[in-house]
């Protein structure tokens, strides 16, 4: 008899658990190659989440926070603030990460999911900055995402400086024609008062 009730209430607790309990979803990311993630990215930037803001919620386990946009390196970006989404169970760490004083170079791509953009496949667009370089993850991903940066910064130097040379090829064009402009009127009037 006492065996019969151990297994009615047990059979009871089990019940009970099983009625009661919550469906809970958890994502599992799958690591993906630095090229692949390079190549899906709609748009790259660095900078940093605003973890004081409000956050926006979606459909999916991404909320979107406000994220300080120090450099573009792809996209159509020209706020210095955009929302950007995070993984919840990466909010934690990557607020930590930040306290010390990093930042994040983003890989980011439109969600069906949510109204803003999210990282690449959750963590792998994620890549983490100390002072301008990739913190260690794997030796092949640190060198991959340096030589992006490098490769990029070297490209911004040479806009500039191309930039500065149309400049200089404007300013030295114009001031010629002006040169020139002023001679021949100068050699006209000389022309003219002679006759």
């Amino acid at each position: 008899m006492r065996k019969l009730c151990y297994i009615i209430l047990f059979s009871i607790f089990l019940l009970s658990i099983m009625i009661t309990s919550k469906t809970v979803s958890a994502r599992s990311w799958v690591e993906l190659e630095p090229q692949e993630v390079l190549d899906r990215a709609e748009v790259i930037v660095t900078g940093k989440y605003d973890f004081t803001g409000e956050p926006k919620l979606g459909e999916s386990s991404f909320i979107g926070y406000e994220f300080n946009v120090n450099n573009v390196y792809r996209g159509d970006i020209s706020d210095q603030t955009i929302i950007v989404g995070i993984d919840q169970n990466d909010s934690g760490w990557a607020e930590g990460f930040q306290s010390e004083g990093g930042e994040f170079l983003l890989f980011l791509e439109s969600s069906e999911e949510v109204e803003f953009l999210v990282p690449v496949d959750g963590p792998n667009g994620m890549v983490e900055l100390s002072n301008g370089k990739v913190n260690a993850i794997s030796e092949e991903k640190s060198e991959f995402y340096n030589d992006f940066l490098i490769a990029h910064s070297e490209k911004t130097t040479e806009n500039d400086s191309n930039s500065q040379i149309n400049i200089s090829h404007v300013v030295l064009s114009v001031s010629v024609g002006i040169l020139i402009g002023v001679a021949a009127t100068s050699l006209f009037y000389r022309y003219k008062g002679k006759k």
